[in-house]
């Protein structure tokens, strides 16, 4: 019989190629890159939304200002999502790189889906570009335009499912012979639903740092008077969405991390030191950036701002690490059974 198939674990064992490099590099290059990644698909999928709830608010209150404020975000997520796009391609060869013998058997069980990924975002970007550069042209007729927004918003939104169903079914190998199929997984697997609550409102939560850096410039093109008035209502926007959903992830991330397998549990808590050192710094930095959000709203302080910004971008890094290691310490026991071709 073929030895990378003999296994006593449901994990095959790994491919005959080693890793190609520094197992603790990749690892490293894996958290940076998903950093990188994550930051312009929060952008896009909450700005996705902003946009057509904003040009929502303008047809019903016949807001011009709402409107032409969903125009430049719309604009901005037309930019965005190429870049998101790009750069969520090192993350994706990298996890398929050093976690084969898990990723590709996750992969493989909701295949159906996985391969509809490409064509859903063909889709989804196409309608958004019809909703950006239709803008002026459906003008009258909002309920055709609206529809692109909404269609590739919806398209959107979904999608992270598929990528959040994928990295979950990959930690629970025991689940694999009865959790086949990708719309059977979303409710097989622990914490999918969870993550993906953490998720949309990290989302937002980025969405309006950015919004409010962003939109003292974004009316502009529209002329002078009306340049104050668009900035207003992009910081407003930005600044309440920002301490809002940072606030609900408060509640998310003990409701995600509650709902783990125990062994995660006990690591962050109180089991290994450095897990729940490292749970701990983000949630004491979490609290203080909700904080100093709350304060940004009632006031418009450059440095607190900035001091907002720095506070955002360490807890993600940190969020990003916590990811990592939950990955290893669901795993450990399967890798002992079936562990990596790494370089001597």
């Amino acid at each position: 019989m073929n030895r990378y198939l003999v296994t006593n674990s449901p994990v095959p064992n790994e491919l005959g190629l080693a890793i190609p490099g520094n197992l603790p590099f990749f690892e490293v290059l894996l958290v940076v890159a998903f950093v990188l990644h994550i930051l312009f698909v929060n952008i896009l999928v909450a700005g996705s939304v902003s946009a057509v709830y904003n040009e929502v608010i303008g047809i019903v209150r016949k807001d011009a200002i709402a409107d032409k404020f969903a125009y430049l975000l719309a604009t901005q997520v037309s930019i965005v999502k190429s870049i998101a796009v790009v750069l969520g391609i090192a993350p994706l060869l990298i996890i398929s790189t050093i976690y084969t013998q898990f990723f590709y058997p996750s992969t493989i069980l909701i295949g159906k889906m996985w391969l509809m990924l490409i064509p859903l975002l063909i889709v989804a970007l196409l309608a958004l570009y019809a909703y950006k550069f239709s803008w002026e042209r459906l003008k009258e007729r909002k309920k055709l335009h609206l529809s692109f927004g909404i269609a590739g918003t919806l398209i959107l939104l979904f999608v992270p499912l598929l990528f959040i169903t994928n990295v979950v079914s990959m930690l629970y190998p025991e689940l694999w012979e009865t959790s086949r199929g990708f719309w059977r997984s979303l409710f097989a697997y622990p914490t999918i639903w969870q993550r993906y609550m953490h998720f949309t409102a990290a989302s937002f939560s980025m969405l309006g740092i950015y919004l409010v850096w962003w939109s003292s410039r974004a009316g502009k093109r529209h002329g002078e008077e009306i340049a104050a008035q668009i900035a207003a209502h992009g910081k407003t926007f930005g600044k309440a969405i920002a301490a809002g959903f940072t606030i609900a992830q408060l509640a998310a991330g003990p409701y995600l991390l509650l709902s783990m397998s125990p062994v995660v549990r006990r690591a962050f808590m109180g089991g290994s030191l450095l897990h729940t050192a490292l749970l701990a710094i983000a949630i004491l930095l979490a609290i203080v950036l909700c904080v100093m959000l709350v304060r940004l709203v009632k006031t418009d302080n450059r440095q607190l701002f900035r001091n907002s910004v720095i506070v955002l971008l360490v807890v993600l890094s940190l969020m990003s690490w916590i990811r990592h290691e939950v990955r290893e310490i669901q795993l450990e026991p399967y890798m002992e059974q079936s562990p990596r071709n790494v370089q001597p």
